[in-house]
């Protein structure tokens, strides 16, 4: 029985993953983050199965992450560090959370059972 849940929960990952590396996309492939938007305001693309800033860094402060979902299934945004927490961002749709940011390293996830474990987790470093 456990052998069986094992290979639904790796064939559906496979399928998934599938699905997230198939044709479309912006060309060359990199994510679509989209424009930056006002002062103070970061945009983040999330997807199956990776969280991507437009920078390494960003700039500490007051700032806004305009969070979009470019993958195929519901995700959400986790700075725990920020007490940030954006949820149920379904595909195709971007939202946006405010959070005080100091200078330092911050760990930036997908909560949703296994999202992270599957990738979705990122390093935002924030400068003075």
């Amino acid at each position: 029985m456990r052998r069986r849940l094992s290979l639904v929960w790796i064939s559906l990952l496979v399928g998934v993953t599938s699905v997230a590396c198939g044709p479309g996309g912006p060309p060359g492939g990199g994510p679509q983050v989209g424009p930056p938007g006002p002062p103070g305001t970061v945009p983040v693309s999330e997807k199956e199965w990776s969280i991507t800033f437009p920078s390494s860094s960003i700039k500490a402060g007051r700032i806004t992450f305009r969070v979009k979902n470019d993958g195929a299934i519901e995700h959400n945004f986790v700075i725990e560090a920020a007490r940030l927490q954006i949820d149920a961002i379904q595909p195709g749709q971007a939202k946006e959370g405010v959070a005080d940011v100091k200078a330092g390293t911050y760990e930036v996830v997908c909560n949703i059972p296994g999202h992270k474990e599957a990738g979705m987790k990122a390093t935002m470093t924030v400068t003075p």
